[in-house]
This record gives structure tokens, C-alpha cells and sequence, in this order.
């Protein structure tokens, strides 16, 4: 949502105090960083860097000059040239880093940036990209399953709590949840009597509990 590839289905998205909440992705000013690296694989690394920069119809020799700057800042000034399948999963994603940077993005979004990785490479990279985000001063949300690399990494943390299965699956708080678990689970009903709580499935008449969602 925050990038802009879902709807909110309630309030509003706000980035330097300006809503965006129905603007377009490429209208954002905001970089992504994928699990995956996302590089195009027939682009070498300095025009992969560079695309968002000539997508945004920036002149040639300011992206050359930005694509430069990137790749000392990743410290891969020598790959310009080189093509993704010549690197490693660490250089990709630096690489994948630098895209995202390139265009001064108000905020950069990383989706599990380093899951990929070798536990060293994990680290490692990941102090390079605090260092950068310190650097660049640029606002970063980080989403991570790692306790260690979330509390190394963040200024502030967000805990998203997930119920157990059972709990999940007997104690649903939404109709999402119960239809994202299983159809078993849900029983097509009409309300009986609001007053009394009763519903009626089938021709059998029932008294139930009232989920606070729905």
C-alpha cells in the first residue's frame, strides 16, 4: 500500500505530509527493494541502476554521472558493464539497492532484502545498508522476520502478532482470515433473530456469538 500496488481499504497514506493515497506507484517518489532482486536480466548493471532514471526522461549525462555515483556508493565502481547472472547474490542486491536510490526516493522499502543470503553476507550487507540509509538520510521501512536483524538494523520496530493455528483457525477474528485458512470453516447462514443472537443454517436453528468483524 505504502508503495502503491494495493488500495487501502480504510484511511489514507500520507508521505511528507502529503496524501498519496490514490496516486499512481511511478507517482510516488518512493524506491523498493525486492526479496528476489527484480534485475533485468538483459540490462547490464549501470543501465539497470539507471532505468528508473531514464523511465523519469532524465537527461543521458545526469544519469551517467548519477549511475557512477551509485556504484562507488555500492562499492561496485569496476561493474557497470558486467550483467546480472555475473554477479553474486550479494553484489545483486546491491545492485538492486543503487536502482532504488538512484531516482532520491522520500522513502525506500525494503521487502526482505537479505533473505537470500548467506548468514556473513547477510550481516555484512546488512550494516552496509544502515550505513547507506544513515548516510542518505532517507526514510526506510525494512520488513524483516529476524528478530537479530530487525533490532540491529531499526530505529523504531512494528510487531505484527500472529495467533497460533488453533487460535487462527477455531478463534478467527475476520471472515479473511477464516477464507484464507480453509472453506471448511464457513458456513453459509441467515440471521433468525438479531435480538437473540440466532441464526439459522440450513432448516436448524442456532444461537451464536456475534463476531465483533465480519
Amino acid at each position: 500500500m505504502i508503495a502503491g500496488f494495493e488500495l487501502p481499504a480504510a484511511g489514507l497514506i500520507s508521505v511528507g505530509g502529503r496524501d498519496v493515497t490514490d496516486l499512481r506507484a511511478n507517482r510516488r517518489a518512493i524506491g523498493m527493494v525486492f526479496q528476489g532482486y527484480a534485475l533485468l536480466p538483459n540490462m547490464t548493471v549501470g543501465r539497470n541502476i539507471g532505468f528508473g532514471l531514464r523511465v523519469a526522461g532524465k537527461p543521458a549525462v545526469a544519469i551517467q554521472s548519477r549511475v557512477a555515483e551509485m556504484l562507488v556508493l555500492i562499492k561496485l565502481p569496476d561493474f557497470a558493464d558486467r550483467y546480472p547472472h555475473q554477479l553474486s547474490g550479494g553484489q545483486q542486491q546491491r545492485v538492486s539497492l543503487a536502482r532504488a536510490l538512484a531516482p532520491n526516493p522520500q522513502i525506500l522499502l525494503l521487502d526482505e532484502p537479505l533473505s537470500a543470503l548467506d548468514g556473513r553476507i547477510r550481516v555484512a550487507l546488512r550494516e552496509e545498508i544502515r550505513a547507506l540509509q544513515r548516510k542518505l538520510g532517507v526514510t526506510t521501512s525494512f520488513v524483516t522476520h529476524g528478530q537479530e536483524e530487525a533490532l540491529s538494523i531499526s530505529d523504531r520496530i512494528v510487531v505484527l502478532k500472529v495467533g497460533s493455528p488453533t487460535d487462527i483457525y477455531n478463534r478467527r477474528r475476520n471472515r479473511f482470515v477464516a477464507s484464507f485458512i480453509g472453506t471448511l470453516n464457513l458456513l453459509e447462514a441467515l440471521v433468525a433473530d438479531p435480538a437473540a443472537d440466532a441464526i439459522r443454517i440450513g432448516e436448524t436453528a442456532i444461537f451464536a456469538y456475534a463476531l465483533n468483524e465480519v
